[in-house]
């Protein structure tokens, strides 16, 4: 790795405030950047737009799909931009370049019916199913990334105001309504901690809103693994992955008629843009309702 390379990672962590998970993603990205420049003997300071695009060709070209590429280039445009502000560059080869375009397209989602089928199939008679059940409730009652619900402490949940407060990307906090199906679910799996000893109950409100059944933060393959496992057994298939239950929760709001704006604000999206996108995947029912109500469908 470069001195540049570790001048920007330092930035992004101490100065930018960058979640590990981003610095990690621009290390590996730009060590590949910078082994692509160095097979044409070029430094990172000195590469030209014509070295962008022909990086990006050569991603396209071995098979890489293109949210990477949308991805590569918003890391190198960040990148480029940190080298010119610092003095470390006296030219941005990415300023003249437009991103890479794609279809914004969304995975297949679960309907309403099956969102409800495998919350229903989480069993509630053991501290477990009380904690699967409070914490895929509270993914789908609040459209939250699973970082966001993961790092949420026992002091971020105002059950008498049926509110969450999330701390979304760039350490941004919004505050989220939850619904009565995930308050239940909360109270008794918050209840049940004080009378299991497996659960040791936590007071502490900087602890973990939804733990382990040690008390220990949850990682997001678990909860990969629960959907996996909960959804098996409702017979939901494929089983939604924690984001999917996002992209669910965004879609159902609009098939309820909800604003974009609203849904904008609950997804904390930063660009209206980003959540237009959910304004496609509704296809089924526009045509339903083409056919039934314009006088020549």
């Amino acid at each position: 790795m470069g001195t540049l390379v570790r001048e920007f990672l330092r930035w992004c962590e101490a100065e930018a405030g960058h979640r590990p998970l981003t610095v990690q993603a621009y290390r590996r990205d730009l060590v590949d950047f910078e082994s692509f420049l160095k097979r044409r003997k070029r430094p990172p300071e000195r590469a030209r737009p014509t070295d962008i695009l022909d990086y990006l060709k050569a991603l396209r070209a071995a098979g890489r799909a293109e949210s990477t590429l949308g991805r590569r280039f918003a890391c190198l445009r960040t990148f480029y931009r940190f080298l010119l502000a610092d003095g470390l560059s006296s030219t941005d080869p990415t300023a003249a370049l437009d991103p890479p375009r794609r279809w914004r397209r969304l995975p297949r989602v679960p309907d309403q019916k099956a969102v409800a089928r495998l919350l229903d199939a989480i069993p509630t008679d053991t501290a477990r199913g009380q904690r699967d059940k409070a914490l895929l409730e509270l993914l789908y009652a609040t459209g939250a990334r699973v970082g966001e619900v993961l790092g949420a402490e026992r002091r971020d949940y105002r059950e008498d105001l049926a509110i969450i407060r999330l701390r979304g990307k760039g350490d941004k906090e919004r505050v989220v309504p939850v619904g009565q199906a995930a308050r239940d679910a909360l109270a008794a799996y918050q209840d049940g901690l004080a009378t299991h000893e497996s659960g040791r109950e936590q007071t502490d409100g900087e602890a973990p809103l939804v733990a382990s059944m040690r008390g220990r933060p949850l990682t997001r393959d678990r909860v990969l693994r629960l959907l996996r496992e909960y959804a098996k057994k409702a017979g939901v298939d494929p089983a939604p992955s924690p984001h999917k239950f996002r992209h669910a929760f965004a879609t159902h709001l609009l098939e309820g008629d909800a604003d974009i704006r609203s849904v904008q604000e609950l997804l904390g999206h930063a660009s209206i843009v980003t959540t237009q996108i959910y304004t496609h995947v509704d296809q089924e029912r526009l045509r339903a309702i083409h056919g039934k109500y314009h006088p020549r469908a």
